[in-house]
């Protein structure tokens, strides 16, 4: 009974010390805080970053342009032979505590803007707009994707419209500016990350940002001959 008793309050000590120490601490260029966006969010579990991603310590103005940079020079199109997938970059921020939070917990949702490239009508080009969640990918220093079901989607008569697939995830497609057409080519335009139940909290990157950010179009390809399995871009 006394070993039992021991090696429980090892137990506990140990967790409470590792629980401290993911809010915390940093070693070897890594750094731990605890995330909610494991194991379904129930959970409070350890995370590791790299810490030139940890933007916490930064003022207003230069935490708004570190989130910006971040999101999109490390984004990446990633091609299936069905799907088209937008994946952006992840970071740390801080709550309004002053507390590092991963980005996808402290925001829960994210729109992409997209305009058609050499299509337009009466001078407007069709757009098209993706809100969906914001979630950590595998790697952890990066969003997990925003898939497109590019198949599905030619499927349907082009067109003003709103479209969702429900078993695709909560995904929401939006289209404007439509011509007969489906165009097969997209640039992004505008990004932004929000938090649905926090009026105020997000970070915006207009096409403006973009352009200075970013040395070239982040452009999705809806040809049947760019999308094959498995490669990115």
């Amino acid at each position: 009974m006394r070993g039992k008793f021991l090696a429980a309050t090892a137990f506990v000590c140990v967790a409470i010390t590792a629980g401290y120490f993911a809010g915390r601490s940093s070693w070897n260029g890594v750094i731990y805080i605890s995330s909610t966006s494991f194991q379904g969010g129930n959970t409070r579990v350890p995370a590791a970053i790299r810490r030139d991603l940890d933007f916490s310590k930064l003022s207003d103005d230069e935490l708004i342009t570190a989130s910006q940079k971040r999101l999109v020079t490390a984004a990446r199109v990633l091609l299936q032979d069905k799907e088209v997938g937008v994946e952006l970059g992840h970071f740390v921020t801080r709550d309004e505590a002053g507390e590092k939070k991963l980005a996808c917990d402290f925001y829960d949702r994210m729109v992409l803007s997209f305009d058609a490239d050499g299509i337009a009508e009466s001078g407007e080009k069709p757009s098209m707009e993706i809100e969906g969640p914001c979630r950590i990918a595998s790697d952890i220093t990066r969003i997990e994707p925003i898939w497109i079901p590019v198949q599905r989607i030619l499927g349907e008569n082009a067109g003003n419209m709103d479209l969702s697939y429900p078993e695709e995830g909560e995904v929401n497609y939006r289209f404007q500016g439509m011509t007969s057409d489906w165009p097969m080519h997209w640039s992004l335009t505008a990004v932004r990350l929000y938090n649905s139940k926090e009026d105020g909290r997000q970070v915006s990157i207009s096409g403006k940002d973009l352009s200075e950010l970013t040395a070239s179009p982040i452009v999705v390809n809806w040809e049947p001959s760019a999308r094959i399995p498995t490669s990115e871009h």
